[in-house]
């Protein structure tokens, strides 16, 4: 499918943002939360950071990722073209590359049923992400990190609050707030996302789930990007 799913159906998708961040509180929510308290399930791959670690390193020297403006054009004008993304999973899809190429995430977000979306981040140096909102907020987002320049690291503002990232630190994130990443430094930083649902009362929390069924059809777009270079390089 073609197109962009951070675009579609914009009415819509007002009116189910401001049920979800109503249910969450409004402007008062958390914009850093804790994850031991909305999502426990993310021990069990902290737990195993070393194998996350050691695969995501092997896919970086192996090829190249593909930039967020090959597959999203409409998205990444608003937020950056440069910066590159692998979707191992994607609203229920799974990268099948993905079980050689990085099986520790894979099996992570196949086998956690609250997993949206799992992917890797990669800031080359110099390139920011200028302030923005995520566009749906029936989730919230997962951080943890893989590489982190040590020489002047990059960071993430929410409204008035930063967040610096540390290797093997991990950090859930409000996305659904202003924000916005600082980057200065001279090497690349490295992170795994992981969108997962909201938690949300029980009227939201069925309209969420149904909501994100609808997303399905835009897995493939993303999910078949992160192939491009492998099926190019045969």
């Amino acid at each position: 499918m073609k197109g962009s799913v951070s675009v579609n159906h914009p009415r819509i998708r007002a009116i189910t943002n401001w049920i979800f961040l109503r249910a969450a509180g409004g402007a008062k929510r958390p914009r850093i939360l804790s994850q031991e308290q909305c999502f426990p399930e993310v021990r069990a791959l902290e737990d195993r950071f070393p194998a996350l670690k050691a695969e995501v390193e092997e896919l970086l020297t192996s090829r190249e990722i593909p930039r967020y403006g090959t597959f999203d054009p409409v998205r990444a004008a608003q937020v950056s073209e440069d910066w590159k993304l692998y979707y191992a999973y994607m609203f229920g899809q799974s990268n099948e590359l993905a079980r050689t190429e990085c099986p520790t995430l894979l099996s992570f977000a196949e086998s956690t049923p609250t997993v949206v979306n799992a992917f890797i981040s990669i800031l080359e140096p110099g390139v920011p992400l200028p302030p923005h909102k995520d566009p749906y907020a029936g989730v919230l987002r997962y951080h943890l990190a893989i590489r982190v320049p040590t020489d002047k690291p990059p960071r993430i503002r929410l409204e008035d609050e930063y967040y610096t990232w540390k290797e093997g630190e991990g950090v859930v994130l409000d996305v659904n707030h202003e924000h916005e990443v600082i980057n200065e430094s001279a090497q690349a930083r490295v992170i795994v996302i992981i969108d997962f649902h909201r938690p949300l009362g029980f009227f939201a929390r069925r309209l969420n789930r149904y909501m994100l069924r609808q997303k399905r059809k835009w897995a493939p777009q993303f999910v078949e990007a992160s192939r491009y270079d492998v099926m190019h390089a045969a």
